[in-house]
């Protein structure tokens, strides 16, 4: 059982960011929401070196958008040769500043060896910040290493807490994290999926994700 990989995009990311409908009426949008707009066109339509031309001066000044999207084109050479480092150090640039989706990636290419050695922990590692953030996938992969105990202890309540809030969020009712909540559970004691039950009822009310799984690993 491994995690799933994601569909290449570099857009995910400014959607999810949520830009008010207002701003994008406005004539004062800062440039750089522009010049990633106009990247993010010329991806949509297969013009990558028009999108790589207006991505990297933006990712160079730090902005975690553009440098989660220039991951994205060096991982599928889309405008450049492929190059699995490069991509790999563009997503720890904006992992670290809390881009989700760079995070996400990070850690499926240490979960996959994609690149660089399989490192199950640092692909906890990555995951973890994303789950906390509500990535569904991340969730759900972060569910398959506390299910298997690869990377972190095996803890199966949490897995299947893990699975549960995945697939809460996730309009997909067939999901990866549906079938492995449900194969999980028909294998746990009745106390145990009563527990994760419980949890996860905590952390899907507003704001408890994330303190949530931060004090039920402090009590492990």
């Amino acid at each position: 059982m491994t995690g799933d990989r994601r569909t290449p995009t570099i857009t995910r990311a400014w959607r999810r960011a949520g830009l008010p409908l207002l701003a994008t009426l406005s004539f004062a949008m800062p440039p750089a929401w522009a010049d990633f707009d106009q990247a993010a066109a010329a991806f949509d339509k297969g013009d990558y070196a028009a999108a790589l031309k207006e991505l990297k001066p933006l990712a160079d000044k730090g902005d975690p958008r553009s440098q989660y999207a220039m991951g994205v084109m060096a991982e599928n050479g889309f405008g450049m040769p492929k190059n699995l480092a490069q991509a790999a150090t563009w997503y720890r640039k904006a992992a670290e500043q809390g881009n989700t989706d760079a995070q996400y990636n990070l850690g499926a290419m240490y979960e996959h060896g994609i690149g660089m050695p399989i490192s199950y922990a640092q692909a906890a590692r990555w995951y973890r910040p994303a789950a906390e953030a509500g990535d569904i996938d991340a969730l759900s992969n972060l569910g398959v290493l506390y299910e298997t105990g690869r990377g972190v202890p095996e803890d199966k309540v949490l897995a299947l807490t893990l699975y549960n809030v995945s697939t809460a969020l996730d309009p997909n009712k067939a999901s990866t994290a549906a079938g492995n909540r449900q194969g999980l559970a028909n294998r746990m004691p009745l106390d145990d999926v009563k527990k994760a039950v419980a949890l996860t009822e905590q952390w899907l009310k507003p704001g408890q994700l994330k303190p949530g799984l931060e004090a039920y690993l402090r009590r492990r």
